[in-house]
Order: structure tokens, then C-alpha cells, then sequence
């Protein structure tokens, strides 16, 4: 749309991107002792983020749905891509996770 002076008026959002976009994975979200389930949901995009190239996953802990971005070069890739496939559609299931340090940071890494 143009208003009368030329300038683009932009119309309202249909919804509330906040509330569509769940938040990303951190250590913080799971355990700190013992494994956690995450239901994986087999929806997945690239992702380029600073750390290297991967893939986002959606998953579930418990009611609460989340992002959790996975490295191509990482072991946890490695371990879910055997499992699962090649086809970002059959990553569904339950996966366990616990936390784990590397360089001093925690991740969220597949045990089963």
C-alpha cells in the first residue's frame, strides 16, 4: 500500500512471530545429572550459524517445543544421522541427552 505522500504504509502482522518460533536448545534445558528425553518432530532447515554449518531440528522436552541447531562435524549428526537417515522428514522419535562440557561450554549430547 502508498499513502499520499509516497511512502509505503506497512499493514499489521496476521500473527504473533514471538509466540511461532520456539526458542534454541541450551545445555541450561536439560538435566544437569542424568539423560533427558527429547522428542525429535521431523521438521529440520540449514543452518549457518558462527559455529559452522549444521541443521535446526524441532523437538520436544516434555510441552515445551524447541530448536536445537546440530553441526554437521559433530558427533551428535553423526549418531542421529545413522539413526534416522538422510530425510529431515524421519527424524522423529525420542532421543536421550545429557550435558556434556567441551573448551569449557555445555551441549546437549546423544547417549541413546
Amino acid at each position: 500500500m502508498k499513502s499520499p505522500k509516497g511512502t509505503i504504509v506497512l499493514p499489521p502482522p496476521t500473527a504473533n512471530v514471538a509466540k511461532q518460533l520456539p526458542p534454541y536448545l541450551k545445555a541450561k534445558d536439560i538435566g544437569a545429572k542424568g539423560t533427558t528425553k527429547i522428542t525429535l518432530l521431523g521438521a529440520a532447515r540449514k543452518s549457518n550459524s558462527r559455529f559452522g554449518d549444521g541443521i535446526d531440528v524441532a523437538g520436544k522436552i516434555g510441552n515445551k517445543q524447541y530448536t536445537w541447531t546440530i553441526k554437521f562435524n559433530a558427533a551428535n549428526y553423526r549418531i542421529l544421522f545413522e539413526r534416522f537417515g538422510s530425510e529431515p522428514a524421519n527424524w522423529k522419535g525420542i532421543v536421550k541427552v545429557e550435558r556434556k562440557e567441551y573448551l569449557g561450554n555445555e551441549y546437549a549430547a546423544v547417549v541413546e
